[in-house]
C-alpha cells in the first residue's frame, strides 16, 4: 500500500510517537522511511532557549546558548544562507538539526528498519516538507503536532496544519 512514508521530526515527544508509529507502518508495509528535520528557526536566542527546554533538548543547545548570550550575540548571516535572519548560529541551528535526525534514525534501526532516508534540510518546515513529498515520492506523510500557542501560529498556523492541507497524499 505504501512504498515511501516521511516522517518530519522535531525531536519532541509528539515527533518520536509519531516516528515511533511510522517505523511499525513501514515495517509493516515493507517501505522506505524518509526522516526529515528542519532545523527551528529562531527570531532570537531566547526563543530558542525555550524551544530547546519545551522540546526536552536543553542539554544539546545550553552551552553554545550561554556563550551566544554572554557575547550578545546576533549574527547576520551571509547572503544567500537559508538560515538568514535567523538570528542565532546556524552552527548552533544545525548540530541540533543533526543530533535530532541521528536519533531518529537511530531509533528506527535499533528497531529493526533498515531502508531508512534521513536528511537535514534548511528553510521554511512546512514547504521542504511539500517538497520532499514530491522529489521522493511520498506515500504518506506521519507527523506530530504540537499547539502553537503564539500570536503567529494563531494567524499563520502550525507546521503540521499546513502539510495536512496542501499535501497530496496521506
Amino acid at each position: 500500500m505504501f512504498n515511501k512514508i516521511l516522517c518530519p521530526t522535531g525531536g519532541s515527544d509528539h515527533a518520536y510517537k509519531a516516528l515511533d508509529l511510522a517505523i511499525d507502518m513501514a515495517k509493516k508495509y515493507e517501505a522506505e522511511l524518509v526522516i526529515l528535520q528542519v532545523p527551528y528557526r529562531s527570531e532570537n536566542i531566547d526563543a530558542l532557549q525555550r524551544f530547546g527546554e519545551i522540546e526536552g533538548l536543553a542539554k544539546h543547545v545550553n552551552t553554545e546558548i550561554d556563550r551566544l548570550k554572554s557575547m550578545d550575540y546576533r549574527v547576520t548571516v551571509a547572503t544567500g544562507s537559508a538560515f538568514q535572519d535567523s538570528g542565532v548560529s546556524p552552527q548552533l541551528l544545525f548540530e541540533l538539526g543533526q543530533y535530532i535526525i541521528d536519533g531518529a534514525k537511530g531509533r528506527a534501526q535499533q528497531k529493526g528498519l533498515e531502508n531508512v532516508d534521513a536528511r537535514l534540510e534548511a528553510g521554511d518546515p512546512a514547504d521542504r516538507i511539500l517538497e520532499c513529498i514530491d522529489a521522493q515520492k511520498i506515500d504518506c506523510v506521519i507527523m506530530g503536532s504540537r499547539g502553537l500557542n503564539d500570536f503567529k501560529g494563531l494567524f499563520l498556523g502550525s507546521v503540521s496544519h499546513k502539510v495536512a492541507y496542501r499535501a497530496p497524499c496521506t
